[in-house]
């Protein structure tokens, strides 16, 4: 009988010194309030935690901030000692997430401190356009488009091409044009000029897999006469997102 009562004795012993060991996780465990903002166009979200915790045998506290910034897939995560500051979190006002209109950089903002951070850019390719009679060249937001032997003719029309995030159409895209199988929504916009013209500007949005393809036509026509725009067609039919170099 003793064996099992020393067996049983044992058992016992380790069960309450799980139980114990799982009460102190329980109290030492991290704790946190924090932030979280999405981006303007809604593809990211910002985030910053305050956290704190006690060490599991010292109970010596320990705090610090952590600051996130995440998409569907992704996440990026930085640590950090905290900041001085008002209180932050679900039951407070004060806010410390400001990101930029266009979703370029996000800041955390304290008294003293702030702490930047830059986003990637929002298309995943780059945008190339293989056809005959346009003058393409590559730009740091996309393509910028003319008429070869532009340099030659009194007021050549220019076209400007970028990928933004998918969505819904922009407001006040009024007509509709079908590229392929895409629906094209787009506007135009004129304003009195001289003797060249009206000044005329069109912007169309084109939808695809990777975003939106938006473009920008500025050229001159004359009072009353709707533009040409068959070679802006042309352009965003032939416009592709490629990923490879």
């Amino acid at each position: 009988m003793k064996p099992r009562r020393r067996i049983l004795g044992i058992a016992a012993v380790a069960a309450l010194l799980s139980v114990a060991a799982f009460v102190r996780a329980l109290h030492v465990m991290p704790v946190g309030t924090g932030e979280t903002r999405a981006s303007p166009d809604g593809r990211l979200t910002a985030s910053v935690m305050d956290w704190s915790e006690r060490g599991f045998l010292t109970d010596a506290p320990y705090r610090w901030f952590e600051y996130r910034v995440e998409e569907p897939g992704v996440h990026h995560a930085l640590s950090g000692n905290p900041i001085d500051g008002p209180y932050f979190g679900s039951r407070s006002s004060h806010r410390v997430i400001r990101w930029s209109d266009d979703g370029a950089f996000v800041e955390f903002v304290f008294p003293d401190t702030t702490l930047r951070l830059t986003t990637a850019p929002t298309a995943p390719c780059r945008l190339v356009a293989d056809i005959e009679g346009f003058d393409v060249r590559q730009t740091v937001g996309g393509l910028f488009v003319r008429p070869e032997g532009w340099q030659d003719l009194r007021a050549p029309f220019e076209m400007t091409v970028s990928l933004g995030p998918g969505g819904e159409a922009s407001p006040g895209l009024d007509r509709q044009v079908h590229i392929g199988a895409d629906l094209v929504r787009y506007a135009v916009s004129r304003e009195s000029g001289g003797s060249g013209g009206d000044a005329v500007t069109m912007h169309a949005e084109r939808p695809l897999k990777s975003g939106v393809l938006n473009l920008e036509w500025h050229g001159q026509e004359e009072a009353g006469v709707e533009p040409d725009l068959a070679q802006a067609w042309a352009v965003l039919g032939a416009v592709e997102c490629r990923t490879d170099g």
